[in-house]
């Protein structure tokens, strides 16, 4: 295939673009990994459907604003979500498995 000095350009970018996007989810992850702890030491479920319709309604104003797909931004967001809340029931099965039996 032939190569076009403003594809590879803009490529270039796109590809950027990726990475720091990478960057951004992987920083995401950690968070939710700490939100999963301290659900366990309070006893919230990984789950809380009033800030899941927050996350995904705020994420919907925001690509409004920046002129991004809204179905795009819904269906990336939701798979998002959903995952994370995957990610702490994992974690949160995991902590809860550690803890020793207390005794009464």
């Amino acid at each position: 295939m032939e190569t076009n000095a403003e594809m590879a350009s803009l490529r270039q970018r796109i590809d950027g673009i990726d990475e720091a996007l990478v960057r951004l989810l992987a920083q995401r992850q950690r968070q939710i990994a700490m939100a999963a702890e301290i659900k366990s030491r309070i006893g919230w479920p990984p789950r809380i459907s009033a800030r899941v319709d927050e996350v995904i309604a705020r994420v919907q104003a925001a690509a409004l604003r920046e002129n991004l797909s809204p179905d795009l931004a819904t269906n990336l967001w939701t798979t998002l979500v959903e995952w994370s809340i995957g990610y702490e029931q994992e974690l949160m099965g995991a902590a809860s498995q550690e803890r020793p039996p207390t005794s009464e």
